[in-house]
């Protein structure tokens, strides 16, 4: 049986701006963990579930130097998932959405790296309207070469891609 990680990657812009650390007010984004899937790799090693942390660390990095966003904590939210991953289901995406929903976040994204080969990786990600329940950004890259090295870049390319998505949503939402 194949070992990976079952978490997911959450995350949420809260209702209201939490302070950031330079006393400004911005908007708050939680995030766990991205989910390392190794159920089709040829060949498993002690290594891989770190490729999905450093992948989730650059995540996390990319979206705290945002002068657009404020990290939530992400104990918080890791308690929600493990409230609702007790009877033994990993969180999906219904559970992320649900997660999302009961900490009030409007926004939800959940995450996977998945390793095919030593050589090759795949990141996906889907960042979640949580009031409509339907995905409003989905990003895949396959990843070649250093997966310790290439996952977090595509973790960064994701953080990206988030800010602009949510700058355009916030923008036509003033309008």
């Amino acid at each position: 049986m194949p070992v990976y990680s079952r978490c997911c990657l959450v995350l949420g812009l809260a209702a209201t701006p939490l302070a950031a650390q330079d006393g400004g007010s911005r908007p708050a984004i939680a995030v766990l963990n991205l989910r390392f899937d190794g159920e089709h790799a040829n060949v498993l090693q002690a290594g891989d579930t770190a490729v999905a942390a450093a992948a989730t660390s650059a995540l996390r990095a990319t979206l705290q130097a945002s002068d657009r966003f404020a990290l939530i904590d992400s104990a918080r939210l890791a308690a929600a998932v493990a409230a609702r991953e007790a009877d033994g289901n990993p969180c999906d995406n219904p559970c992320g959405l649900a997660v999302a929903r009961e900490l009030g976040a409007p926004w939800l994204a959940l995450g996977r790296v998945t390793k095919t080969s030593n050589l090759v990786w795949v990141f996906v990600a889907e960042l979640f309207d949580v009031g409509g329940g339907k995905a409003v950004l989905t990003d895949s890259y396959e990843l070649k070469g250093d997966a310790t090295r290439m996952a977090p870049e595509g973790a960064r390319v994701f953080a990206r891609r988030i800010e602009r998505a949510l700058d355009r949503v916030t923008r036509s939402a003033a309008h």
